[in-house]
């Protein structure tokens, strides 16, 4: 733990300078293919091992810029294994879905088709393959982080490690995405008269793109990779996120307005393509699966002592943050349109759906 934690350090101080990784480290042809080489047996931990001898060049991607949690704890991770197995395994971290050209759903099919080996992936976006994983992101399902990641270690992590496994991914492990935010560039949202004809960006989805229709607003789906553009020229009016990727993709210098609601929970899954991860001895397993944990721990921890920091440079910044009360929320949960949403989501993501993450 204590070797994770520097590595952790080291690479948030080198996230800017982008060292972490080199763009020129070699991959293979095939997912996880393993060769092997005098050098890797000569980097080999000097216990014999059943992976001795072998050499494991990875890739993995994540849809969020450079900068962003997901990406400094997958880095870290990346550094965490190559030590534990002595060099044997080396995993290049590309941000921003550099490997499918910016368009997630093609970058969560690469990993299921194994041109991407491993991957720090929104629960959300790999919802494509299977809508249910959706039913986590229902509005104000979870009150705190700790709620959320109980979940995750729970019920609700289970749920979606069965779901992606039958899509030939598998999952290691699970960091916070946060709770997500609103921001606009039109005016203070407090009340649902605020938000109505607001077109707003949304990752996609139903949990989403019905949530917003209920709400009055305009919702649209795009890439993640098009959006400060798309807010920078208006095409269109806002967008959600939590604190960390308004901070770290700097939404704020295009947004003047941000309503604080947690209104819906979102997560990062450390994933594998199933038959890349099925290849791996058992023992290289335990070692990945150790150093998922503690870079899981870690990158949790990043989101909740980060979030008070991270509101307040949007403060800085220029935004104006209005925090909802109960009360005000309450007003958005009683719209008619909101009760008709919940009873239809309900019903589509199903009862063991709903049970797996705590949803009556």
């Amino acid at each position: 733990m204590k070797k994770l934690i520097s590595v952790v350090m080291a690479a948030a101080m080198a996230a800017s300078l982008v060292a972490c990784v080199s763009s020129t480290s070699t991959t293979t042809a095939a997912p996880a293919a393993a060769e092997t080489t005098a050098a890797a047996a000569a980097a080999a931990p000097a216990e014999a091992s059943s992976y001795a001898g072998k050499s494991y060049k990875l890739k993995m991607s994540s849809t969020v810029g450079e900068q962003s949690n997901a990406v400094v704890v997958a880095k870290a991770f990346a550094e965490d294994v190559k030590a534990k197995t002595g060099g044997a395994v080396e995993i290049s971290v590309y941000a921003s879905d550099q490997l499918s050209g910016g368009d997630m759903a093609k970058g969560v099919e690469n990993i299921q088709n194994g041109s991407i080996d491993c991957a720090f992936e929104p629960v959300d976006v790999m919802a494509n393959m299977d809508q249910t994983l959706l039913t986590l992101s229902l509005p104000w399902t979870y009150t705190s982080y700790q709620e959320a990641e109980d979940a995750l270690k729970g019920d609700g992590g289970a749920y979606i490690t069965k779901a992606l496994d039958a899509k030939g991914i598998h999952t290691i492990g699970f960091i916070h995405n946060g709770f997500r935010q609103l921001t606009n560039g039109k005016r203070p949202v407090t009340t649902p008269d605020d938000i109505k004809a607001m077109k707003l960006r949304v990752p996609g989805g139903d949990v989403f793109m019905k949530f917003w229709k209920a709400v009055g607003a305009d919702p649209v789906a795009m890439a993640f990779s098009e959006l400060f553009t798309a807010l920078q020229q208006g095409t269109v009016d806002g967008q959600e996120n939590g604190f960390d990727l308004i901070t770290t993709n700097k939404f704020y210098e295009v947004q003047k307005y941000i309503t604080e609601w947690n209104y819906s929970y979102g997560a990062f899954a450390l994933v594998f393509n199933k038959a890349t991860w099925d290849g791996f001895e058992p023992e290289l397993q335990e070692i990945l699966l150790e150093a998922a944990e503690a870079a899981c721990e870690l990158g949790n921890k990043n989101v909740v002592d980060s979030e008070a920091a991270k509101r307040q440079q949007c403060v800085d910044a220029g935004c104006e943050v209005t925090t909802l009360t109960d009360e005000q929320i309450q007003a958005f949960k009683d719209l008619p349109a909101v009760q008709d949403y919940y009873k239809e989501m309900k019903e589509l993501y199903g009862t063991e759906a709903c049970a797996a993450f705590g949803i009556e």
